[in-house]
């Protein structure tokens, strides 16, 4: 069995490895806020882009979920040295 710091580094390798995501409801967001207000009749036009911005978003989140629930489940290691 790994010792905790085996294990600490195996985490954070795994988390280096997730790639950085720069999602479109983000950017869209930005492109349509004017004067710190949303644009929606700008929105409206662009709404194909909105639809899959959403989409993205929702499975992003599910993802997310599941990888906190995956490490909620790790057992934690006591803090006692």
């Amino acid at each position: 069995m790994d010792n905790e710091q085996d294990y600490i580094n195996k985490v954070v390798s795994a988390l280096a490895k997730v790639p950085p995501k720069n999602l479109l409801i983000i950017e869209l967001a930005n492109r349509f806020t004017k004067d710190g207000e949303l644009d929606y009749e700008g929105l409206a036009d662009a709404q194909p882009e909105v639809n899959m911005a959403t989409a993205e978003a929702k499975m992003y989140g599910a993802h997310t979920l599941v990888a906190v629930d995956g490490l909620k489940r790790v057992e934690a290691i006591s803090a006692d040295v």
